[in-house]
């Protein structure tokens, strides 16, 4: 019933025009069950009358069926359409914290499995319509031929109906434990992509993780839609002997309890054996298709619900716009609170003071775990802050104010993700600038762009690709540059030409740069140092020491 609400509001006009002509497809298919009766049971030879109609009723069966299932193909297709659409839309919505807590493979199969498993039970739909036309008509003339007979026929199928809906709950009850399964083994494929390097150097590693985490989920995947599907196909399997169960009673049973002519029994049987298809393909097609589309929409609606949830938080609408003209921006006494694994207690960042202005250069240091990572994202709005506040121009940056303030940024993370195409930029000459910095960069070789479209983004080192992505960065022009270890995967001569070269260029351009970097090399192009221990600012003391550091390294260099 839910999938049926759901079409019904997606599309309702078109699912009742469309069947409404299923109907009539249904009213034809009666016709001709009953002219085919009425010349079998005549002694005469059907005359060119009947013949006609016979051909009429052809006509309008095919021409009827055709219409409803191209008028309910169409709406499949929009829907599904629109709730894909719907979907990716809305999980840019979501805060990026609850993004990261629902896990990217529930959302990867919530777009791809769930998605698909509506779209063949929208495939299935015309069917039905069709099939439920020519059943409602085919009872119609069954009840015309003979009520008693018919009460008889209705209380045997509603007693089939109950004893096949029973084992297909207990089936749909593995399905909806098959669909968890499914969310397990697809992060379990995720790891298997992401760690390729280490299962392949750590033998034992490798084959724990194939046992234990690919192939118990996987056993249990199949398992438990192995028992789904076997149940499902027993009682459908029962549904089809029900047909001849009834035929069976009405030959041999039902004569000896009221006289019947044999006109009639013929009529029921023929009539019971057309409608005997549509029946089957409308109980096999309830479990199959639509018991795991409603366990599918249920899945999708607990992420609209989350989406629902959290979508004010994150407003996309247009509003507030910040110029290239600031002055100053502050992180006032900051802190944000995550869980960090392998501890017991909550990870705390802050509280920190920061200012940044136009045409600064300030480095981040910290090592691993201190909280760098996670100030960026506080700082660039993709994290808002648990406690302090964050000022533009002694503005304070409130959910309002948040995805105007973002359009700030231009940031290159240390996950770095390129996308085939300069989406979202548009300027004359655009393939020119970006084979400019593409030769600068060294990458004109490898990369080429037309009409704003790279040429390849996958067949590059992790360096090349933050290079890449610098060129995209470029484009943008925005007002502040976040690095979050930009020069970590670059060769000596690409770091030397991205501290010496490309941070003073930004800088003469009064972009302001927020670098986190561990090169204390290049510690003296900074014109301040950040120093972040356990989620904390160190005291000064520490920068100028970081400094002098630099320097030494590079005099004695």
């Amino acid at each position: 019933m839910k999938f049926f609400l759901f079409l019904l509001k997606q599309s309702w006009k078109i699912v009742v025009i469309a069947t409404s002509i299923g109907a009539l497809s249904g009213v034809a298919s009666l016709g001709l069950i009953a002219l085919i009766h009425h010349s079998l049971r005549s002694p005469e030879m059907p005359g060119v009358r009947a013949m006609w109609l016979f051909i009429g009723l052809c006509v309008a069966v095919l021409v009827a069926r055709v219409t409803s299932q191209l008028l309910l193909v169409r709406m499949s297709q929009g829907v599904i359409s629109r709730l894909i659409r719907y979907l990716t839309s809305q999980i840019l919505r979501v805060p990026l914290r609850k993004l990261e807590e629902i896990g990217a493979h529930r959302l990867l199969t919530t777009l791809t499995t769930d998605v698909q498993i509506i779209a063949n039970a929208m495939n299935s739909l015309p069917h039905l319509c069709i099939n439920g036309a020519i059943l409602t008509c085919g009872l119609v003339y069954l009840a015309y031929m003979s009520l008693p007979l018919f009460g008889a026929v209705l209380v045997m199928t509603i007693i089939g109906v109950i004893s096949f809906r029973l084992p297909v709950r207990n089936a749909r009850k593995h399905l909806r434990n098959a669909r968890e399964d499914q969310d397990t083994l697809m992060k379990h494929i995720r790891g298997l992509i992401d760690g390729t390097k280490e299962l392949k150097l750590n033998r034992p590693r490798r084959e724990a993780f194939l046992a234990e985490a690919v192939n118990v989920a996987d056993a249990n995947l199949r398992e438990r839609q192995t028992k789904g599907q076997t149940i499902q196909a027993v009682a459908v399997g029962w549904g089809r002997l029900l047909f001849f169960v009834v035929i069976g009673l009405m030959l041999f049973l039902w004569p000896r309890i009221e006289p019947i002519s044999m006109n009639t029994l013929a009529g029921y049987t023929l009539t019971l054996l057309y409608l005997m298809a549509p029946l089957e393909g409308m109980v096999a097609a309830m479990p199959l298709f639509f018991g795991r589309a409603r366990i599918a929409l249920n899945r999708i609606d607990e992420l609209g619900l989350t989406v629902r949830e959290f979508a004010e938080e994150e407003s996309f609408t247009a509003g507030q716009e910040f110029t290239g003209d600031w002055k100053q921006l502050e992180l006032a006494g900051i802190t944000h609170t995550y869980k960090r694994e392998k501890d017991e207690g909550d990870f705390l960042l802050g509280p920190i003071d920061l200012v940044l202005r136009p045409g600064e250069i300030v480095f981040v240091v910290g090592g691993n775990g201190s909280g760098k990572t996670t100030m960026m994202k506080v700082l660039t709005g993709l994290y808002p802050p648990e406690g302090g506040e964050v000022r533009l121009d002694g503005q304070v940056i409130g959910v309002a104010q948040r995805e105007a303030y973002r359009q700030m940024f231009s940031a290159i993370f240390a996950d770095v993700v390129l996308f085939d195409s300069l989406f979202g930029i548009k300027l004359p000459q655009i393939d020119e600038k970006a084979r400019t910095y593409l030769e600068q960069l060294h990458l004109n070789k490898d990369v080429t762009i037309t009409d704003g479209t790279f040429s390849t983004t996958e067949e590059l080192s992790k360096g090349q690709r933050k290079r890449l992505a610098l060129v995209a960065a470029y484009l943008e022009d925005r007002p502040i540059y976040i690095f979050d270890e930009w020069a970590a995967d670059q060769d000596p001569l690409f770091k030397r030409v991205f501290y010496t070269r490309i941070l003073p260029d930004l800088k003469a351009r009064g972009k302001a740069v927020l670098a986190v970097t561990h090169d204390d090399n290049y510690f003296e192009m900074a014109d301040r140092i950040l120093v972040l221990r356990d989620g904390k600012a160190v005291d000064g003391d520490w920068r100028d020491a970081l400094i002098q550091r630099g320097h030494a390294a590079i005099g004695a260099a």
